[in-house]
C-alpha cells in the first residue's frame, strides 16, 4: 500500500468519531468544534483526491469562524466588549452568545493549524513539519487538560471524540506530506529543533501564565466577597451600638413613650438601617406596645404579647424584662412570617423595676436584599444561609462560574453565611488576555523561525554547491589552461630534447628580420645512423638529448636559440652575431660535443658537423638563408666530418 493511499485511509477513519449517533446531548459549543473539523476532513480528502479547489474553499469557509473565535480570546475587554461579542453571536440565534458557541481556546488553535496544513499541503518550505509538531503538542495537551481534575476557568480542550478525530486527520495528514519531506532531510532539522523548541517555551510559559492570571482573578475575587460580608458585619454591629444608645435615652423617662415620641426617636434609625422589619417597645408583660415604621404588617402585630405568641423569644425578652440584660434570639419565624433575628436591650428604672425594652428585629430577607442590592445581580450569584438552610438567593441569568466563595457573617452573633459565585461571562470579561496573545504569538514567531531557518538553510545549501561548482570550475579552467600550455609548448618544442623545434625557429628567425648582422647554423651528428642501428634508439635518443642540452648552453651563452631541426639536424639562431664570430660558437659547438665523449658502437667518437651563414644586409628570404647554411653543412660533410664550414662570401644573401 503506496503512503497516499494510507493518508487517505487514515483520513476517512477521522470521520469515524464524527458520526452523528455519538454526540447526542452535546453542548453547542462541542457541536460547532466537530462541524469545523468535519469540514477540514473533508477538505483533507479532496486535496488527497486531486480536487484543490474545492479543498482550499472548504478550510476558507471553516477558517472564518475559527479566526473569529481566536478573536475573541486575543482583543482585549476595552477593545471589544463580551458584550458586543455576544450581540455579534445574537444576530444568528436570539438565544445565542459567544460563550455558548466559542470552540476551545486550544481546539480553535488546533483546527486553525490544520487548516494551515491543508492550504500549504504540509510542504516542508512551507513550514508543514513544525505546523504538524505544533498541532501535536496541541493535541496531546488537549488529552492531559481533559485528564486533569481541576476545569479551568478559560475553556481549553475540547471533547474526547473531537481530539480522537484531530489526531487521526493528524496522522493522515503526516502521512502524506512525508514523501514530500525526504527532499528536504538535511535542512528540516537545523529549522525544525530550533523553532520546536520555542514552541515548547511558549507552551509552557502559557500555561504558567494561565496559571498565575486565573489564580489572580480568583483571590480578587474571593477579596471582594470578603469586604462585602466584613461590610454588612460592620454596619449590623455599627446599627447595635446606635439601638443600645437609642435604649439608654429613654432611661431617663420614667413613663413609656407615647407614639408620637417613639416614631420620633426609632425613624432616623430605621432610615439609616434598612434592614430593619421594625424597633419596638416591649412593656414589663411584654407586650409589643410601640412599634416603628407603622406599616400595616407592623400595626397588626401591635398589642401582641411576645411570651404568648412568639416562644422562640421568650428567653431573649425574658433576659432583657427580667434581668436587665441585652436578649438576642436566633434565627426564628418573626411575627410578620419572615425569618429574622431580634436584639431586645433593656430600659431599666432602676436595679429592680424596668422601664420595657427596646426590641431591634432584623429581617433577614431584607438583610439579604440590602446586601444583593450592592452587587451587580446580574453577574454574581449570591445565596445567604444558616447552615444548610437557604434563607435568601440571587442567581443571575447566565451560567455561573466555576468559583464558589463562602464568607462567614457575624449577623447579631448568628453564624450565617453567604456564598458568592460569579457568572462565568463576568470572569471571562475580568481574564487578562495577555497569557493567549503570548502563545499565539509565540506560536507565529515560532513558524516564522521555522521559514527563515528553512530558507537560510536552503540558500546555504544553494550557496554550498554554487561555490563548489566555482572550485570545480577554477580547477577545470586551470587544467584547460595548463593543457593549453602544454599544447602550445608542445607545438613549438622537441618533446624529446625538450629544445624549441622548427616552428619555433622559424618564428624565431622571422622575429629578428631586422637583425644584422643575423647568422644561422645548421648541426649535423655524423654518422648518427650507425648508433641507432649498433647501439639502439634508445642510445639514440640518449645521445640526441646530451647533444641537445651541450648545443642549448652553448648558443644560449650568446643571445642565440638553439632548436632541433628534424631527425639528427639542430639549428642555432645568432641574432647579431657577425661572420666570425658564428663560427667561433659554431667551433665551441663543435668541440663541446666532441669533449662529450659520446661514443659509436666501434668505440669512436661521435662527432658533428657544422654549415654557418651570416646575413650582413639586406632582407631576409628564410629558405635562401637555410639553403646556403645547408650547402655549407654539405661541405663540411664532404670534407670530412667533424668540422666548420661558412658559407662562401658570394653565399652572403642580398636582396635590393
Amino acid at each position: 500500500m503506496t503512503m497516499q493511499r494510507r493518508a487517505l485511509l487514515v483520513t476517512c477513519l477521522a470521520c469515524v468519531p464524527l458520526a452523528p449517533g455519538s454526540h447526542g446531548g452535546q453542548p453547542m459549543h462541542e457541536l460547532v468544534t466537530l462541524g469545523l473539523l468535519a469540514m477540514l476532513i473533508l477538505a483533507q480528502l479532496m486535496l488527497l483526491l486531486g480536487a484543490r479547489a474545492l479543498a482550499k474553499g472548504l478550510v476558507s469557509a471553516a477558517l472564518l469562524p475559527l479566526g473569529l473565535a481566536l478573536l475573541s480570546y486575543t482583543l482585549p475587554e476595552y477593545w471589544v466588549a463580551t458584550a458586543s461579542w455576544d450581540a455579534m453571536s445574537r444576530g444568528l440565534d436570539t438565544s445565542l452568545s459567544l460563550e455558548a458557541w466559542r470552540p476551545g481556546l486550544l481546539p480553535t488553535l488546533t483546527l486553525l493549524l490544520l487548516g494551515a496544513l491543508i492550504i500549504t499541503r504540509s510542504q516542508a518550505a512551507r513550514g508543514g513539519p513544525l505546523l504538524l509538531v505544533m498541532v501535536a503538542l496541541l493535541v496531546s495537551l488537549q488529552g492531559l487538560l481533559a485528564a486533569a481534575a481541576q476545569a479551568p476557568l478559560l475553556r481549553l480542550a475540547a471533547g474526547p471524540w473531537a481530539t480522537l478525530a484531530m489526531a487521526l486527520l493528524l496522522v493522515g495528514q503526516g502521512l502524506a506530506a512525508q514523501p514530500g519531506w525526504r527532499a528536504h532531510a538535511a535542512t528540516l532539522g537545523r529549522a525544525l529543533f530550533p523553532s520546536l523548541a520555542l514552541v515548547v517555551a511558549t507552551l509552557l510559559l502559557w500555561h504558567h501564565q494561565q496559571g498565575v492570571t486565573e489564580r489572580g482573578l480568583r483571590t480578587a475575587v474571593e477579596a471582594e466577597a470578603q469586604q462585602l460580608g466584613s461590610r454588612l458585619t460592620r454596619e449590623v454591629y455599627d446599627h447595635l451600638a446606635a439601638v443600645e444608645r437609642f435604649a439608654n435615652v429613654w432611661t431617663l423617662f420614667d413613663a413609656p413613650p407615647t407614639q408620637a415620641e417613639w416614631a420620633g426617636q426609632a425613624g432616623p434609625y430605621a432610615r439609616d438601617f434598612r434592614f430593619l422589619l421594625n424597633i419596638a417597645f416591649v412593656d414589663p408583660d411584654s407586650r409589643l406596645t410601640r412599634v416603628y415604621p407603622a406599616s400595616e404588617l407592623n400595626l397588626r402585630i401591635q398589642g401582641t404579647r411576645l411570651f404568648d405568641a412568639q416562644p422562640a423569644s421568650r428567653e431573649a425578652v425574658s433576659l432583657a424584662l427580667v434581668e436587665q440584660r441585652i436578649g438576642r434570639t436566633g434565627v426564628i419565624p418573626l411575627l410578620q412570617g419572615v425569618p429574622g433575628i431580634i436584639h431586645y436591650l433593656p430600659i431599666p428604672l432602676d436595679e429592680q423595676r424596668t422601664l420595657g425594652a427596646v426590641a431591634m428585629v432584623i429581617s433577614l430577607p431584607i438583610l439579604a436584599e440590602t446586601l444583593f442590592q450592592e452587587v451587580d445581580g446580574r453577574h454574581v450569584g449570591l445565596v445567604l444561609r444558616q447552615g444548610d438552610q437557604h434563607l435568601a438567593e440571587r442567581l443571575p441569568e447566565g451560567r455561573l462560574g466555576p468559583w464558589h466563595h463562602a464568607v462567614p457573617l457575624g449577623v447579631a452573633g448568628e453564624p450565617l453565611t453567604l456564598s458568592v459565585q460569579p457568572s462565568h461571562a463576568s470572569l471571562l470579561q475580568r481574564l487578562p488576555r495577555h497569557p493567549v496573545i503570548s502563545l499565539v504569538i509565540g506560536l507565529l514567531l515560532a513558524y516564522l523561525l521555522y521559514l527563515v531557518l528553512h530558507g537560510y538553510t536552503r540558500l546555504a545549501r544553494q550557496h554550498r554547491r554554487v561555490h563548489a561548482a566555482n572550485t570545480e570550475l577554477r580547477r577545470e579552467i586551470r587544467v584547460r589552461s595548463q593543457l593549453q600550455q602544454e599544447i602550445e609548448w608542445l607545438a613549438r618544442h622537441d618533446e624529446l630534447t625538450r629544445l624549441p623545434n622548427r616552428r619555433l625557429f622559424m618564428e624565431t628567425l622571422q622575429a629578428n628580420a631586422a637583425q644584422r648582422p643575423l647568422s644561422v647554423l645548421i648541426c649535423d651528428i655524423d654518422h648518427f645512423k650507425r648508433v641507432n642501428d649498433h647501439q639502439g634508439h634508445l642510445v639514440g635518443d640518449r645521445y640526441l638529448t646530451q647533444l641537445g642540452d651541450i648545443g642549448r648552453k652553448v648558443i644560449e651563452q650568446h643571445g642565440g636559440l638553439f632548436a632541433r631541426y628534424g631527425g639528427e639536424e639542430f639549428v642555432a639562431c645568432l641574432p647579431q652575431a657577425g661572420g666570425s664570430q658564428a663560427v667561433e660558437i659554431a667551433e665551441t659547438l663543435r668541440r663541446s660535443v666532441q669533449d662529450a665523449a659520446l661514443s659509436q658502437h666501434d668505440g669512436s667518437t661521435l662527432t658533428v658537423s657544422v654549415g654557418v651563414v651570416t646575413l650582413e644586409k639586406g632582407a631576409l628570404d628564410v629558405a635562401t638563408l637555410m639553403q646556403a647554411a645547408d650547402e655549407a653543412l654539405y661541405r663540411a660533410k664532404a670534407e670530412g666530418r667533424n668540422r666548420v664550414k661558412a658559407a662562401p662570401a658570394l653565399a652572403v644573401i642580398e636582396r635590393a
